[in-house]
């Protein structure tokens, strides 16, 4: 069994003295999952799952659990980065299920920002403290990999030190097939021209019976992974997340964290990784009946994440705009 790098020890005693009578009221099984967490063992499959199913004084154990481990891996000060989110366009010929955002192309809700639009945002950012532009859109059909290139270069105009986070792997891996291009030539190209980071996005759950149901055009399990190696391979960090909250089972959630862990093992290229509850309004899915996860699953999801990527991805981003001001900062 693999135990992580950094020393844990401890930390457990400090867990016994808090919640003595707790622990010897819970499950055996979550509390030997906390304790392995906690010494520097990695989190199975079987013990994720169980951890993800706590309810009451046992969600409460794992709750004070990580945040013990993330006192002792980061300390007490969390930070951020001053951002700016532009979505460039909003026409997609993807079809997914829980997306808000997407229209077809010709429809009157469509839209593509000029270059001169995007200049303006991002100039109102710089003025505004931002060190970081996120660029991300739809799968356009008439975008190619030269109207992502000016893209790159009228926000570098605006300021070289202006840190450019853009284009979901599903964005890669349209421009690779839209411009018949291998993954490693799209990535050179997009680095050359001031490309930093990629975000993680398009990942929702790494199961492809989940993507066949809620975005079943989407680039596949094997595909995102190839793209994300790729990028950290030529030196591109990215993000990790994980949407959920829709048709996933709680084992489908604990194999994509695993997952996660794996990728970040061999390339060591995730900043970070972010949670995305799903948001149900105005979605396909919300006239099916899925309103996204309560906000005890939201917890659950955190916490249970940073036991597992303990050790390998270290820092988690809470997603202020899904969970709101006060839920973030739970």
């Amino acid at each position: 069994m693999e135990t992580r790098g950094s020393n844990m020890g401890g930390i457990f005693p400090v867990l016994e003295r808090r919640w003595e009578r707790e622990l010897a009221e819970s499950d055996p099984v979550v509390v030997q999952a906390l304790e392995r967490a906690l010494s520097g063992r990695e989190l199975q499959l079987e013990e994720t799952v169980e951890l993800l199913k706590v309810k009451g004084r046992e969600l409460h154990l794992l709750l004070f659990t990580a945040d013990l481990l993330r006192k002792k891996l980061v300390g007490e000060i969390a930070t951020y980065v001053v951002n700016r989110n532009i979505n460039h366009t909003n026409v997609c010929v993807g079809s997914c299920k829980f997306c808000a955002f997407r229209r077809p192309p010709f429809h009157p809700e469509a839209y593509s920002l000029t270059l001169e639009q995007v200049r303006a945002k991002a100039e109102e950012a710089v003025r505004m403290g931002a060190t970081e532009i996120c660029l991300q859109g739809g799968l356009h059909p008439l975008l190619g990999l030269e109207d992502y290139l000016e893209l790159i270069r009228v926000i570098k105009g605006v300021s070289e030190r202006l840190h450019i986070h853009a284009f979901s792997p599903a964005e890669l891996d349209h421009l690779s097939k839209k411009e018949e291009l291998r993954m490693e030539e799209v990535v050179k190209i997009l680095k050359e021209a001031g490309l930093n980071s990629v975000p993680g996005t398009a990942a929702e759950i790494l199961s492809d019976r989940v993507r066949k149901v809620i975005c079943p055009e989407k680039i596949r399990t094997k595909r995102w992974i190839e793209i994300v190696k790729t990028c950290h391979r030529m030196g591109i960090p990215t993000t990790s997340t994980m949407m959920y909250g829709t048709v996933e089972t709680l084992e489908e959630r604990a194999e994509h964290l695993l997952l996660l862990r794996e990728i970040q093992k061999e390339t060591r290229g995730f900043t970070e990784f972010v949670p995305l509850p799903f948001v149900s309004k105005n979605t396909e899915l919300s006239s099916l009946g899925f309103r996204g996860p309560t906000f005890e699953e939201s917890l659950k999801v955190h916490a249970v994440a940073r036991l597992v990527l303990a050790g390998y991805i270290n820092h988690l981003q809470a997603s202020w705009v899904k969970l709101g001001p006060e839920g973030a900062m739970t």
